[in-house]
C-alpha cells in the first residue's frame, strides 16, 4: 500500500504502509507539521495519520497522485478540497484547529491509580442541591503526570509533560497548551470570595487563542443516581477577566441537562457532553472555566477526562 491520500466526496481516505485506510471526514480534519512531518488529524475519531513532507502524494480522483513536497503545498491541497481560502496564508483557518485531552482531575482517588472503582466519586450531597450549588472540579499537575501518558508509539510521543495527553501534538499552531494544571485559584485570587472558583486548581488556558475561535469542550464522566428522576446540568464555571486579570462576569456556561428516570439508582452512566463558547474579546481570552455540574438530587460524580478544542 502507497503512502498517499485520496480526496473523494466529503472524505479524505488515508492509506500508510502497514496500516489499515482510513477515512476521515472533511469537515473534522485538522492538518499540522512537526519537523519534517505532517499529521493529519479527526478530531471526532480522536486519530491521526502521519506522512512524510518529502514524500507525501495526494489525488483527487484515486487514479493521478501528484508530490506536495513542502508545507505550502500541502496546505493548499488539504484547503482547496475543505474549501478554506489558502491565498496569502489564509490556510492558517484549517491547520490552525486543534485540540488537546487530559484525565487529570484532582478527585480521581490515589489509592486505585487514578482509576475510579464502583460507586465511589465526587458525593453531590443534599446540602448541595439544597444551595443550588454549582460543583468545579479541579485538574492536579500530579494527577496529569500520573495519568497522561500516550498508549502509542507512532507517532512517537515528544515526551513534553505539562501539556495533555498528546505532549504538544494535535494542538493549533501557535498555541503553547490548552491546558495549566498548577494553576491555584486561591494564590492568585486570596480574597476572592463567591465566584465558585475559590479552592480550585488548574484550568482550560485559552490565553493563546485569538479572537473568531471557538471553544469546544467534550466533558466526560460518570454519574451514579442515588434518587429516582434526576436531572443533571453539565457545564463550563467561566468566568471572564479583563487585562488586570480581574475578574468581570462569572456564569455557567450550560449543556443540554441529562434526566435519569426510574431504574437508574445506583447505576453508572457514561457521558460525553460537548460544550461550546465563543472567543472573540480579550475578556474571552483571559477567562478562567473548568468543567461544573448542578444537579436537583444527590448524586456521585466520576469525572474521567477534558478533549479541548480550538476550532479556527
Amino acid at each position: 500500500m502507497a503512502n498517499q491520500v485520496t480526496a473523494t466526496g466529503n472524505l479524505f481516505k488515508l492509506e500508510k504502509t502497514g496500516q489499515p485506510t482510513k477515512y476521515f471526514n472533511k469537515r473534522d480534519v485538522s492538518v499540522t507539521f512537526r519537523g519534517d512531518t505532517v499529521q493529519v488529524a479527526s478530531e471526532y475519531l480522536e486519530d491521526v495519520v502521519e506522512y512524510s513532507i518529502a514524500s507525501f502524494m495526494a489525488s483527487t480522483d484515486g487514479t493521478t497522485f501528484t508530490a506536495y513536497s513542502t508545507e505550502d503545498a500541502i496546505f493548499n491541497f488539504f484547503g482547496t478540497q475543505i474549501g478554506v481560502n489558502t491565498s496569502e496564508n489564509e490556510s492558517a483557518s484549517l491547520a490552525f484547529t486543534g485540540y488537546s485531552h487530559s484525565g487529570a482531575f484532582a478527585d480521581k482517588p490515589l489509592d486505585n491509580n487514578y482509576v475510579w472503582e464502583a460507586g465511589a466519586g465526587v458525593s453531590y450531597t443534599q446540602s448541595d442541591v439544597d444551595a443550588e450549588l454549582w460543583k468545579v472540579f479541579s485538574l492536579s499537575n500530579a494527577v496529569h503526570l500520573a495519568v497522561d501518558n500516550p498508549y502509542w508509539s507512532t507517532p512517537t510521543p515528544s515526551g513534553t509533560t505539562g501539556i495533555g495527553l498528546f505532549q504538544g501534538a494535535n494542538l493549533p499552531n501557535d498555541v503553547s497548551s490548552l491546558f495549566e494544571f498548577d494553576y491555584n485559584f486561591d494564590t492568585n485570587y486570596p480574597s476572592a470570595s463567591g465566584t465558585g472558583f475559590e479552592g480550585t486548581t488548574g484550568r482550560i488556558k485559552l490565553n493563546d487563542a485569538v479572537y473568531g475561535d471557538q471553544l469546544r469542550v467534550r466533558f466526560d464522566f460518570n454519574v451514579i443516581p442515588q434518587i429516582a428522576n434526576t436531572t443533571v446540568e453539565p457545564a463550563l464555571w467561566y468566568s471572564n477577566r479583563n487585562d488586570n486579570d480581574d475578574i468581570t462576569f462569572t456564569f455557567p456556561l450550560t449543556a443540554q441537562p441529562i434526566f435519569y428516570g426510574q431504574g437508574t439508582v445506583g447505576r453508572s452512566f457514561l457521558n460525553r457532553v460537548d460544550i461550546s463558547a465563543w472567543i472573540t474579546s480579550n475578556e474571552d481570552v483571559n477567562a478562567l472555566t473548568l468543567p461544573a455540574i448542578k444537579s436537583d438530587n444527590p448524586v456521585i460524580i466520576q469525572p474521567l477526562g477534558l478533549l479541548v478544542t480550538l476550532i479556527r
